[in-house]
This record gives structure tokens, sequence and C-alpha cells, in this order.
């Protein structure tokens, strides 16, 4: 048998994926050399007619060149698969019965549908959804749980009579998955674990937990090599490392900050230009590559913020104490020095290990009031704060020339009592002392970006895509509709967008016209290879200024630290140069279900606040226009369904092309951006879903 076939014939019968010491086995008999084998499992990539996986496993495809990525499900019932060639969109009778999470191989529409980049799945590679959480209605012997993720949209069937834990009727409960559904069969399981009851205090966030298979507990040999950790300050100033300690430098964070990973230092120079001194904690230091506290870090990629708690990345010996910068005590950092001229571009710049003493621990708030009012604690406190604000604002102004995009966003953030029962919502908006911040910080990461680009080192860096013209449609469409003068933006460059932003800021659309750009957009991502980041108009950028809470930012202090040294062909280097592809897609992935998460754990609390205003009105934004209803968004972010069945006055059919709701008899119609007056009618916590019916 020709070796190629061997090797085909030998994935193909395979029941999962194969490591490549598995493929050698299972060809011995053929006689064929490891060599030639892996040569050969090369060649099958290369022609599409095989794929190998992140761990280094391969598989065999139904049909030659597929694209395979990892499908994100939308609660809506589409889906997007994230490809080498970009994200491709999945209608919702074009899954194959993927799951959300699941490594799939999509077959290419050879028309566009007008969504974007379209296709369908003709191959589950790997399944990412072990377990599901759902809602438990009783039938006798036979359960059925209704996943409380919408975006897994299959029901799972569990034989209760042989079940080892007593399971009540609409308990929720996390069941293990024992066979994927088919065309044929559905999905069944285990039941493994009962939360109790939907309604139940905390199990909420329990659900949250469980569905996004977030880690809650430390390793105890994680937690034990934490804690044997020393400051080791002393032994790091003897040992050469720069003297920061009599340098003015503050934090400024969130009043409810409980880490800090970065402090300023600032100066005015001759001429108009600044010195600018950003300090990291130095978190590489503490934390060895493949030591029992990176292990752990790696896997969860990112700390998660929920509405209730923090999961965070680090054990709180490191994040909370050895790593935070806090107030009046020595901490080790990585400072990056840059001088910047009048017009904010920077100049000269300096990357060297440090040791810091932060004088003022400052929060937004204060930093606001004092730079609106005054009121400054001190004079040092003050002549920093005027000249960090200054730069900021130049740094902005030289970002927004080159095309970079300024969305004012809104973050909600549901407040809680101390039983954790939601009492109202905080909408914070971006200010000037956020903004410094910000500019600041982005100001870092390009200047270490650079450096290792042009060191031509390897790394991990932040790239954005530019947007695919396909998924501009609804946008263009908005735009019309609110008669803005930019109505094409297929192809459009940054200054288009950002021409857009400037035009809707004030208009009672702003919020919409931001959100429908920012989901026009691709996502930005890690990579080893450097790319442009689109939004901010950026050659090359990374993340470096938050190794406390993010693993790709550890990635870089250590690969910068190494290159520093002359030291990218020795260890620990040496070792993350070749995993620095896994890395990136592991961390963008992470990265990604740490925001679900997040944004999940802060709709249940919404949607509960919600439930105790049911019957009541609101004024709402028409956030989507689906066959089925609109989705509209309250003042305070809450989002819900206007279903047809409900808008009881007409018939309505779907303008796709309009995006658009249209009455036949009376000729109403609602689309997207339009005001409406909505009453609440029923809800539900574990499903995290709002009913409206128009008011």
């Amino acid at each position: 048998m020709r070796p190629e076939k061997a090797v085909l014939k030998a994935l193909r019968d395979a029941k999962g994926a194969l490591a490549e010491e598995d493929v050698l086995a299972a060809v011995a008999r053929h006689g064929l050399e490891s060599d030639k084998v892996r040569r050969v499992l090369r060649a099958l990539v290369s022609s599409g007619a095989a794929v190998v996986l992140p761990d280094g496993r391969y598989l065999a495809l139904k049909e030659r060149n597929l694209l395979v990525g990892r499908l994100s499900m939308h609660r809506r019932g589409f889906a997007f698969v994230s490809t080498p060639l970009g994200e491709v969109y999945v209608g919702r009778r074009d899954t194959g019965g993927a799951l959300h999470g699941d490594t799939v191989a999509v077959r290419l529409h050879t028309q566009r549908a007008r969504e974007r980049r379209s296709g369908e799945v003709v191959q589950v590679l790997e399944r990412g959804v072990a377990r599901v959480v759902g809602r438990l209605e009783r039938h006798g012997a036979l359960g059925i749980v209704v996943p409380t993720d919408p975006r897994i949209r299959h029901e799972v069937f569990v034989d209760m009579a042989r079940s080892e834990l007593a399971a009540r009727d609409n308990d929720v409960v996390v069941v293990r998955v024992t066979r994927y559904p088919t065309r044929r069969d559905a999905m069944q399981g285990v039941i493994e674990e009962v939360l109790g009851p939907a309604d139940a205090p905390g199990v909420d966030i329990e659900i949250v937990i469980r569905e996004h298979g977030l880690r809650t507990e430390f390793p105890v040999e994680a937690l034990a090599a934490a804690e044997q950790l020393k400051l080791g300050v002393e032994a790091e100033l003897a040992a050469g490392r720069a003297d920061l300690r009599d340098l003015p430098t503050v934090t400024i964070d969130p009043v409810d900050a409980k880490d800090f990973d970065d402090a300023v230092s600032i100066e005015r120079l001759e001429g108009g230009g600044f010195r600018l001194w950003v300090h990291i904690a130095d978190v590489s230091h503490y934390v060895r590559w493949d030591d029992p506290v990176d292990e752990e870090a790696r896997i969860r990629a990112t700390s998660v913020y929920l509405v209730d708690r923090v999961l965070p990345m680090l054990p709180e010996r490191i994040s909370n104490d050895l790593c935070s910068l806090r107030p009046e005590e020595d901490r080790l950092a990585f400072t990056v020095e840059f001088e910047c001229d009048a017009r904010g571009e920077v100049r000269t710049h300096r990357l060297y290990p440090s040791v810091i003493r932060s004088d003022r621990r400052l929060d937004y708030d204060s930093v606001d009031a004092w730079l609106e009012r005054g009121g400054f604690p001190d004079a040092e406190t003050e002549r920093l704060l005027l000249a960090l604000r200054d730069l900021a604002a130049l740094l902005h102004a030289r970002r927004i020339e080159r095309g970079g995009l300024d969305f004012d966003t809104v973050e909600a953030r549901v407040t809680l009592d101390d039983e954790g029962r939601p009492t109202g919502v905080k909408i914070r908006r971006r200010t000037v002392a956020t903004n410094m911040i910000e500019e600041a910080m982005i100001a870092a990461n390009e200047v270490v970006a650079r450096h290792m680009r042009d060191a031509g080192a390897p790394t991990l860096y932040r790239i954005h895509e530019d947007p695919d013209p396909e998924a501009l449609d609804e946008l263009a469409v908005v735009l019309a509709e609110f008669d803005y003068p930019i109505k094409d933006v297929h192809g459009a460059s940054p200054q288009t967008f950002q021409r857009i932003v400037a035009f809707a800021h004030g208009r009672p659309e702003e919020l919409l016209i931001n959100s429908l750009l920012i989901r026009a957009l691709e996502r930005a991502r890690y990579s080893a290879l450097l790319e442009s980041h689109f939004g901010l108009a950026s050659e090359a950028y990374c993340h470096f200024t938050s190794p406390i809470r993010r693993y790709p930012d550890l990635i870089v202090h250590r690969m910068l630290k190494a290159q520093l040294a002359g030291a990218l062909d020795r260890e620990p280097a040496a070792s993350i140069a070749p995993e620095l592809d896994w890395l990136a897609e592991h961390c963008s992935v992470m990265e990604r279900e740490a925001e679900s998460a997040e944004d999940d754990s802060q709709r249940v609390k919404l949607v509960e606040l919600m439930l105790d205003h049911v019957g009541e009105v609101f004024d709402a934004l028409v956030t989507g226009v689906v066959s089925f209803g609109m989705f509209v968004q309250l003042d305070n972010t809450a989002e819900g369904l206007v279903h047809v069945k409900s808008m009881a006055d007409d018939y309505y059919h779907l303008d796709a092309e309009r995006f658009m709701l249209i009455g036949e008899r009376r000729g109403a119609t609602y689309r997207l951006g339009q005001r409406v007056r909505v009453r609440l009618i029923d809800g539900s916590v574990a499903e995290k879903r709002l009913d409206f019916e128009l008011a």
C-alpha cells in the first residue's frame, strides 16, 4: 500500500485523533520509516486531507480543502467558526450537530450569504463540551435536561433509574455527556452534580461557572509553591536591578480594585516633551516557566471577573501580595521608560527590570474630581497628574490622527448586597482618568511590540484584522436609515469608521452605532506572527501591562527578558518559542470564554433585578431584528425579546435586506435603532431570559 494511503487509512480508521506515535504504531506493519511517516503527515495536512489539532494530534478530513476551526454558537442559533481565513458564518440549519466549543471542519458556500463568509459544518473533529448544565424535567424513569446555556441547542436524555444522585423535577444539574447528538439520536448523559432549585441562593452564578468550565480552586502544589516565594528585593538590587524607589510613582485604578499591576511616573522635558515610566509588576520573576503555578496559570490563561467574585489566574500570595504594587512597599517591576516629543511621538525607549516604591494608591473617581475641581492632596501628585493628563491627550490625538478607533463604550455593573442579591445597576463610562491610564498602557505595549519586532525575537502579539466587507451590510443599512453622510463602509479605512463614531457622538443612536461597529469588526486575538491592529491603527502591538491577570503578558515578559539578556537560545525562551502558536490560540479562546462568563454573570443578576419589575413599562432600543421578533435593550443595558406572537395588531414578516419587521395589513415597521416602549411580561434567571411586549 502506498505510504499516503496507509497513513490516511490509519487516521480514518481511528475513533479519534491520533498522536504521531499512534500513527507510527498503526502503520508499522507496512514497514514505513518514521521520517517517511512524518513527511506524509505534513503533506496530508498541507493538501487539506488531514488536520493537526492544537495539541499536535492528527485527524483525517472527510473531504479535502475544508476549513478547520473552533465553533462559537450564538444564543440565537447561528454560529461562527474561527478559521485561519477569518470567521465563517454558519446558519442554524448548517451546524451539523456541532455544539458550542467544538472543533469542526467547514465547507465554504460558493456564494457568500449577506451575513459574511458562510459555510456549513461537515465534520465534528473534536468535542469541546463534556458536561452540560441544565434544568431537569422528570418523566418517570426518563429525565430530560434542558440546557441553561442557550448556545447548547440539544436537550440531554438521562436514565433516572440508573442515576446515583437524587434529583428532583426542576433542579439544576450538571450532566456528563455519554453520547453526542446525531441526526437520528438525541444527546445522552449521566447526572454528576445536583446544584439545587434554580431560584436557590447562589445557584445562578454556580451555573455560569460550570457552563464555562471555570476553575475555582488552585491545585495544592500551586498554592504550596506560591507560599514558598520570597519578595527578594535586596538580592535583586545587589544583582544590579535598577533602583527607582526615589522616583515619584503612583497607581491609578478603580476604587474597588484588589490588585495593582501597573504604576506610572512622569516628568516634563524642555521643548514640551515628556519622559514616562510605566512600571509593570515583574510576575515572571516569581512564576517560572513550567513550575506548578505556571502550569495552572497557563490552563486558566486569564483572570475572570464575575459579578460577585474574581477567579484569579494566579494565587493570592502572588496577585494580592508579592506582585501587587501597593503604596509604601518595595516591589519588583519591569519598567518601560520612553521619551515623547511635543506631538506625542515616541523618540527613545529603555526596557529594564527595576525596583519601585509606589507613593500613592489613587482611584479614577478621585483623580477625575481633582482634575475637574482641584483639591489635589499635595503638590507632587498635582504635578504628576497634570503632566500625565497632558501627555495622554497628545498620545490620544496622535493615535486618532493615524486612524485609531475611539469608541465611547458603556460598561454596566450590577451592584449586589451582602447576600448577593442585586440592588441596582452602575453605568461606567470612560473618563479623563481612565483615558490617562489607557493611553499610557497602549503606548507601553506598542514600545515593547516594536522592540521585539525590530529585534526579530519571538513573542506573542495582539493583532486585529481588517473587517470582512460582508460583515458590514447590517451597519450600512442602519447608516442609511439614519441618513449618515457616510453610507458605504465596504473596504473602509479606520479613518472612515472614526468619522462615523464622531458623527454618532451625542446622538440618540450613538450606542447602537458603536455596538454595530464593534460587532462588524473582527475580534482582536493573540498571534505568534506579527500583523497590524486595525482598531488601534498600530503596526505592532502586544499585551505587556497586565501579567497578573493575563497569561500572554507573562509570556511577553519572559521573551523580552531573554531578548535583553541575549538568552533566546537558552531556557526558558528556547522551550517557550515552539509553543507560541498554540499558546496564542489557547489564550484567545480562554479570553473569549472569560468575557462570555463575565457577561453572563452580569446578565443573570440583571434578569433577577428586572423580575421585580414585571408588568412595568420601559423605554427601549431595538438592537436586533429576526423572523420571530425583535431584541430590545433598556437604558440599564437589560436585553430581551419582543416575540412576534405578542405583536397581535398585525402579521409581521422580516425584511432581511433592511433589517426590519413590516406589518402586512397596516404597514407598521420596526427597525434597528428604533426607540420603542415595552412592557416586561416574563423572564428566567436560569435561562438568562427576559420577555417583553410592546406597550
